[in-house]
């Protein structure tokens, strides 16, 4: 009963409106909001209208609609507007497939959108029309894209030209701890070589980790899904990784259940994603830590847990992992801000290309566990 009442109220105070009020805030909307009768001649034009075209409204009264329309658009937009009288009876939004221009009286062409409806005045129609100017918004949109093309091509130019001098640092490095194998070189001269070659293989790293980047940014990464063995590469990504975590006095172990489902996925994406989050596991445990990752099957994927004893994520900065080049506080010393916190943004987009998901649970001084799904391979 209360709603009734209250309804025949608003239904009332409807009644009580007088038409020049809806009439008079048109008239101060910022956008254009312009009226024309069947043939397309103007019979309203408001103030919006007025800034944004640069024609008064009484100069523009009873002309055709044509004038606030580039030439080349001006036959094509009488069948659209026709068209859509016939067909629609609500609003719309126009140019849903293609840009929309208008014409000012100086001349510019200018980007906008707009939305028609068509409404019916003693049974005649008339087409009312908001057109908002989004000139800004468009230069914004172009100058971002202009920077992101910038970026990513300096990123191309760089990474190539970073990439040849680290190779041939790496290669020289290697053939010279060869050497040393067998013309048994002085072992402080072995030892930096070895630093050498690693700071080259670090350094390559980075360069794939920013390309990677760049290509998520750009929705450009790809995979190449395939059945595969999870098992098969869940040990390998381990013995990879077996060394580093020897020299940093961490555990490293895996459990893989007998009969586990292949899953789809890109063999070598899915090291690099292993190669990433294992990395990180052993950056940021202390030495005497452990370094577990262990597999379940899960319906109609396959669930990777990796666990680690480390320093663990505070509240504040977990919400903010995947975020690319974010580095919270983790640790002192040799856990503190290393790397250049693209391990996981790369991690999460790996995992999500495959169509997965993945999560991390941390507590400070209680270690960090991250888990994601990959989707098992359908049967042959």
């Amino acid at each position: 009963m209360k709603d009734a009442i209250q309804a025949a109220e608003h239904a009332a105070m409807h009644k009580l409106l007088p038409p020049s009020l809806f009439s008079g805030l048109l008239a101060i909307s910022s956008d254009a909001v312009i009226a024309v009768d069947d043939e397309q001649r103007i019979i309203f034009f408001n103030e919006g209208a007025e800034r944004i075209f640069g024609w008064a409204a009484d100069e523009v009264g009873g002309r055709y609609l044509e004038i606030l329309l580039p030439e080349r658009y001006r036959a094509a937009h009488r069948g659209h507007v026709h068209g859509f009288g016939a067909a629609h009876g609500r609003a719309r939004l126009m140019g849903e497939r293609q840009q929309l221009s208008g014409l000012r009286r100086d001349g510019e062409e200018f980007p906008c959108e707009a939305a028609i409806q068509r409404i019916e005045v003693e049974g005649r129609n008339v087409f009312a029309a908001v057109l908002r100017d989004i000139t800004a918004r468009q230069r914004a949109e172009d100058t971002v894209r202009e920077a992101v093309t910038a970026r990513e091509d300096m990123l191309g130019i760089v990474s190539h030209d970073l990439r040849n001098p680290a190779n041939a640092v790496k290669m020289l490095a290697k053939s010279i701890l060869d050497d040393a194998t067998r013309e048994r070189l002085p072992e402080q001269i072995t030892e930096r070589v070895a630093m050498i070659q690693q700071a080259a293989q670090q350094m390559d790293s980075l360069i794939q980790d920013l390309l990677d980047t760049t290509r998520l940014a750009s929705g450009r990464l790809r995979v190449d899904p395939q059945p595969m063995d999870a098992g098969v590469v869940v040990e390998r990504s381990v013995d990879a990784m077996r060394s580093l975590a020897d020299a940093a006095r961490i555990s490293l172990e895996a459990t893989v259940p007998a009969g586990l489902p292949q899953v789809l996925a890109d063999a070598d994406r899915v090291s690099q994603l292993f190669s990433n989050l294992i990395g990180n596991a052993i950056k940021f445990t202390p030495p005497g830590g452990a370094v577990t990752l262990v597999v379940h099957a899960d319906g109609d994927a396959v669930l990777f847990v990796l666990r680690d004893t480390g320093v663990g994520i505070s509240a504040e900065d977990l919400p903010h992992v995947f975020e690319r080049f974010y580095q919270g506080e983790r640790g002192t010393g040799r856990t503190a801000r290393h790397g250049a916190g693209l391990g996981l943004p790369i991690a999460r987009g790996i995992v999500e290309a495959h169509g997965g998901h993945i999560w991390i649970d941390s507590l400070p001084g209680a270690g960090t566990t991250v888990r994601f799904y990959l989707p098992v391979a359908p049967p042959a």
